[in-house]
């Protein structure tokens, strides 16, 4: 079974125009799958967990003796290992471990020169105020998309630095530029990189969905060198001066308004600092030399499964939104983004709201039990006091 990683690398190459048998001599993989990796939508599922290296027994000896002799090589490695503590395995193994541990060599510097519609690097920025949102001062973040060739930028905002708003932002960037740039760089984030075992790097599952969808490689810098991509670094530095500052909105869509309009106004209007050049002019002449868009919009959201309590109410993110009332006890998927929480029953939408970032809001508002009417006080009549017949008597003999 072919990887993730494989199954994007083949989406790009065949999105740049190169033929199968190119990419099956690239990737070191068979034609028919490189057809098959082609072919799909989907990325390849992960079946079962890997198992252990015949050489985890010796890891401790093997970083000892690294540390003692860093220099050394895999063949006297695994001699050693072999005539000293009963290594049964092979020498390639032993090579490919001493890849993993031994310390990386990080380039001197980043390029600089681009092409149109090359390069897209995108990082997340926090905003320098709080502003009042929801009854409360929120975090807002953005996620800034920028163009080395021609210095124009577009960004994302956000209250949370999720996935979804992550994978969000690129299907924005993506659909304001009218095309894919064919490489997007990035910082170290855990949206991209699962982790890193030496200088091979583990990209983030849903990710390598994303760059299957649309067909474009994906550059992760070595970290702590932000110098790598330094447009994007500049362009949250010019959003934070230049559009932040004294800004007044009410909610995420009124602030999405404020920046498009400084977006196409101000920001892709100027001239270059740098080159001396027109952004505009740039920008129009990346967007011809972009990628076509996906025919399928990528779906961003997120989701879970759940049981419909018996109040109907399913909470997300300290909220609360109602699901129909024929639908208690019933497995649901409830979806949601930025914008909107939605729940689906078997792939048919049965309820949207519009999402809200109150803590403890009930969407819609849950019908009060009417309170008993307070009873009046009742009135205590006197007693009337009937004398016994045998007093009666007595009374009329003692008169």
């Amino acid at each position: 079974m072919r990887s993730a990683l494989e199954w994007a690398q083949v989406r790009a190459l065949v999105a740049d125009g190169v033929s199968e048998r190119e990419i099956a001599r690239r990737l070191g993989i068979n034609r028919r799958t490189v057809a098959r990796l082609a072919r799909s939508e989907e990325p390849p599922r992960y079946r079962r967990a890997p198992v252990g290296s015949q050489l985890d027994p010796f890891e401790p000896v093997v970083r000892r003796l690294l540390a003692e002799w860093p220099t050394i090589k895999a063949p006297r490695l695994t001699e050693v290992l072999r005539a000293e503590y009963g290594y049964t395995g092979s020498l390639r193994l032993v090579q490919e471990h001493l890849q993993r541990l031994r310390p990386s060599i990080v380039r001197p510097a980043q390029r600089t020169g681009y092409r149109p519609g090359q390069v897209l690097q995108l990082d997340w920025a926090e905003m320098p105020t709080r502003p009042m949102l929801a009854g409360r001062e929120r975090r807002v973040y953005a996620l800034v998309a920028s163009l080395p060739y021609s210095g124009a930028q577009t960004a994302f905002f956000s209250l949370e630095m999720t996935l979804e708003s992550f994978l969000e932002g690129h299907v924005h960037a993506f659909e304001w530029l009218g095309g894919v740039p064919r490489e997007c760089v990035y910082d170290n984030l855990r949206a991209v990189v699962a982790r890193r075992e030496g200088e091979r790097v583990v990209w983030n599952p849903r990710f390598l969905h994303l760059r299957g969808h649309y067909g474009f490689h994906a550059t992760a810098c070595t970290p702590a060198t932000p110098r790598e991509k330094g447009s994007v670094e500049a362009q949250v530095r010019y959003l934070k001066s230049g559009f932040w500052p004294a800004r007044r909105f009410v909610d995420l869509r009124e602030l999405d308004g404020h920046y498009a309009d400084w977006r196409d106004r101000v920001c892709n209007r100027r001239t270059h600092a740098s080159g001396r050049f027109p952004v505009d002019e740039r920008l129009a002449e990346e967007r011809r030399a972009l990628r076509p868009l996906a025919p399928a919009r990528f779906d961003w959201s997120g989701h879970r499964t759940t049981r419909v309590p018996l109040d109907g109410y399913l909470r997300h993110g300290r909220c609360f939104y109602r699901a129909p009332e024929r639908l208690v006890h019933e497995r649901v998927e409830l979806r949601f983004d930025r914008d909107q929480v939605w729940i689906l029953q078997r792939g048919t939408e049965v309820a949207r709201y519009p999402r809200s970032y109150e803590q403890g809001l009930w969407l819609p508002p849950p019908i009060m039990r009417a309170e008993p009417p307070v009873a009046s006080p009742s009135v205590v009549l006197p007693r009337l006091a009937v004398a016994p017949p045998e007093l009666a008597d007595y009374a009329e003999l003692c008169a």
